[in-house]
């Protein structure tokens, strides 16, 4: 095998194909619909950020950390200030809309694993800027 070959394989080793594309996809659609129907105007934006959306997500096969960056921007007028409350409300969604799917925490995130990908759910207050709440430990 050539050097050539063997870069041309490693390099299409390293790009989504159309069906994991698809599914991705497909995910982030159902992600959108259930997170708007769960938390109506609590929520005040939700959007991708990450490697996705800049087109340099590897395939899980090349890296099984590969996710799906996801932030959730809550409504603030309830005047909930701990950190932990946002990811508990990521939590909570997450095991209704997702029960068979495996949640796991890892601040300042809620992670939802899915069997083709992974999601980040990160949630965020937007008080003059995206802020991200974690623990002051973090």
């Amino acid at each position: 095998m050539s050097v050539n070959t063997h870069l041309a394989d490693l390099a299409s080793n390293l790009v989504l194909s159309d069906s994991e594309k698809s599914s991705i996809s497909a995910s982030i659609t159902t992600l959108e619909s259930r997170l708007d129907a769960y938390f109506g105007s609590n929520i005040t934006e939700r959007f991708q950020f990450g490697s996705n959306t800049r087109g340099t997500i590897l395939p899980r096969k090349a890296d099984s950390n590969s996710d799906i960056d996801y932030m959730v921007v809550f409504d603030t007028s309830d005047g909930q200030k701990k950190p932990q409350a946002y990811l508990d409300r990521l939590k909570k969604f997450s095991e209704t809309k997702y029960s068979t799917s495996e949640i796991s925490q890892s601040n300042p995130t809620i992670v939802l694993s899915l069997n083709h990908t992974k999601f980040e759910l990160v949630p965020a207050l937007n008080n003059y800027g995206y802020q991200i709440p974690s623990p002051a430990s973090s």
